[in-house]
């Protein structure tokens, strides 16, 4: 089975990626479609405020629009290749729709445009068989460790909501059977695997580890074939935490993706090769 890990789109899908999907026999999204610089900056600099109490209401919902539209172009073009896409959403997608993402504008979200699409197959933290292979699909938004401490730079409030949300995704994730998992797919990466935020500057995270603990748990115990992540911009390649393979697919927008062959027969992870 030759697959194509891809993710962290923003707004961009190159020909050359376009042309590699259409070599694959199936896609494997990590999410995050859409994207807006002016929007992202906006974000990182109000981190730990609400963007939208900021940014006058005519210019929020310019940034919001574009961003959703760019998206909505990408996954129709992912529709248009013909092979099957099954995806997760990242944190930046329309999924939910909560304020801190939608700064109150109404869209739809993406997974329902997906919904009337032929070769679109929205994955909401479930196990799928897909020809073969057992998928833990794992998407969506989660807490980074650091965000449960003082060094996150948040209140006590906010860090008590924080922990009850970060302890609800745990349950989440270890509600499902976890034995015999080939590949679990997520948008967040691991603790201590591409995860440390080097963005100097920018983000008011660098040199922060915001990977999510709970997976690197779930590997250690589970012991899926393989766990495929992006999220994280400055990192492209492959790590090995016990018998599972991790692979951070790199940002799709700056033409990165990785191309896996599994055998679904043998259960095995063969050749991985990265698109640069």
């Amino acid at each position: 089975m030759k697959i194509l890990a891809i993710g962290d789109f923003h707004g961009k899908f190159p020909k050359k990626l376009e042309r590699e999907a259409k070599k694959a026999d199936l896609v494997l999204s990590i999410g995050d479609f859409g994207g807006s610089k002016k929007l992202l900056k906006i974000v990182f600099k109000h981190l730990h405020k609400g963007w939208w109490k900021v940014v006058e209401k005519k210019k929020a919902r310019e940034y919001i629009l574009e961003d959703y539209n760019s998206g909505k172009k990408v996954i129709r073009a992912l529709n248009k290749i013909g092979v099957p896409v099954y995806t997760i959403h990242g944190n930046w997608d329309f999924e939910g729709r909560k304020k801190e993402r939608t700064g109150g504008v109404k869209v739809v979200n993406y997974s329902h445009l997906m919904k009337k699409m032929k070769n679109m197959n929205f994955l909401r933290k479930r196990i799928v068989n897909i020809k073969g292979m057992i998928v833990y699909a794992f998407g969506g938004y989660v807490i980074p460790d650091v965000a449960l401490t003082k060094k996150g730079g948040h209140n006590k409030i906010k860090i008590k909501r924080f922990k009850k949300e970060y302890a609800k995704s745990k349950k989440q994730l270890f509600n499902k059977p976890g034995k015999n998992i080939d590949i679990l797919l997520a948008h967040y990466p691991p603790y201590g695997y591409f995860d440390v935020v080097k963005y100097k500057g920018e983000n008011p995270r660098n040199g922060q580890h915001v990977g999510f603990k709970p997976y690197t748990q779930y590997i250690k115990k589970y012991k899926p074939k393989l766990f495929i992540c992006g999220h994280m911009h400055e990192y492209q390649g492959k790590a090995k935490l016990g018998n599972t393979i991790i692979v951070s697919t790199g940002p799709a927008e700056e033409g990165k993706a990785a191309i896996i062959e599994f055998d679904e027969r043998k259960k095995k992870v063969g050749k991985i090769r990265f698109v640069k």
